[in-house]
């Protein structure tokens, strides 16, 4: 009798469409939000929108191929990976470019301009993801469990404060804590991990020392309208937006705050654009995108039977979840300004491309891996 081949899995449709409605959503707004300001710099209205669509052909491009590849690829090389991503950022705190705020962010590499706190995150996941799943069974061990977690919050954390980015910092921490804790490791490690954060985060807040210091953002953040020409402006202003956008919204391309008032309009803050024009019903659109993207993939990630797949998937779907969960309260109001992108929507090519790298990983595991 001849065995039939084995039929190929297809890849979750739910999570990619739900990705390319975010990318289209985020090529839109980008369009809508960036042309303004694109003719005060005295440049062509289309140049962000260009270059996004380019980012967003490329990086489609690069999920395909992903989605391709064998996944345990990617646990073999993981270490690897975040090796090169450290040497990225180490070499950005020596050549990277000083941005506003004393902060040095971006790599000229040849003719392009990277952000490689990016590729640590990428970098870092991978490289815990491996590390939970070869010694889950050791974590409770402090020598394999709050050790290792103290080493990655320390170096990968490190590095991206020392830029400053404290904001990613956050981040990337939490991540890697929400990490070890599905992995296994026990509360009191846990709690020594979030404290280490948290003390990281006051530490970074009260001793920062530039023009705009961190503790200066909290108070335009408490009242904006007390410095409401200088600190408190790009909060204000965000606010002043989403409120006028009311329920409905003034309409596509009808937002008066992306002139002169927004100076993120297409990064940052993209997300008070989007509810001034689209209103409360598109915001909440938006939001429940991300909302089923991350219940798709959490889904499909507690179904795996390989445990570095299901770590990997989680890990990705939270650093998603988190870093548009604080986009959004900072639009809102409802945190300090930040400085973090929102995923898929925000205009940048390095954080576009990665998180579709990522999705890239996301799709493969969905048609590669077994489910219980």
């Amino acid at each position: 009798m001849v065995k039939k081949p084995k039929r190929r899995k297809k890849i979750d449709y739910n999570i990619f469409i739900a990705t390319m409605l975010l990318i289209i959503v985020g090529n839109i707004m980008v369009f809508s939000s960036s042309w303004p300001y694109a003719v005060r710099k005295g440049i062509n209205p289309y140049f962000f929108i260009n270059k996004n669509l380019i980012f967003s052909f490329v990086g489609i491009i690069i999920m395909f191929i992903t989605s391709n590849i064998d996944y345990r690829i990617f646990k073999k090389y993981g270490y690897v990976l975040y090796i090169l991503s450290i040497i990225l950022s180490v070499l950005v705190l020596i050549f990277g470019d000083i941005e506003t705020y004393n902060a040095r962010r971006w790599l000229d590499i040849g003719p392009i301009t990277i952000m490689p706190s990016d590729f640590l995150k990428l970098g870092t996941i991978l490289a815990v993801c491996k590390y939970i799943d070869r010694y889950k069974k050791k974590l409770n061990n402090v020598l394999y469990g709050f050790l290792p977690m103290f080493f990655f919050l320390m170096i990968s954390c490190g590095l991206v404060f020392l830029q400053p980015d404290l904001s990613t910092t956050m981040v990337m921490g939490a991540v890697i804590i929400c990490i070890f804790i599905v992995g296994g490791v026990n509360l009191f490690q846990s709690a020594l991990g979030l404290g280490i954060l948290v003390t990281s985060g006051v530490v970074g807040i009260v001793f920062s020392k530039s023009s705009y210091s961190r503790s200066s953002r909290i108070e335009a953040w408490l009242d904006p309208l007390k410095d409401f020409s200088n600190k408190g402006w790009q909060l204000a202003q965000s606010l002043f937006a989403v409120s006028y956008g009311g329920i409905f919204g003034v309409g596509l391309g009808k937002s008066r705050h992306k002139f002169s008032y927004l100076s993120e309009a297409h990064n940052d803050f993209i997300f008070a654009i989007i509810a001034e024009e689209l209103g409360f019903i598109g915001s909440i659109m938006v939001i429940l995108l991300y909302l089923y993207l991350i219940y798709c993939g959490m889904k499909m990630a507690f179904k795996l039977k390989d445990s570095f797949a299901k770590l990997l998937v989680i890990s990705i779907m939270l650093l998603i979840g988190l870093q548009a969960f604080i986009n959004i309260s900072v639009a809102l109001g409802i945190i300090p300004p930040t400085g973090l992108t929102l995923p898929f929507i925000s205009y940048g090519g390095t954080s576009l491309m990665v998180f579709l790298f990522m999705m890239g990983m996301v799709l493969g595991i969905s048609k590669q891996a077994d489910r219980r």
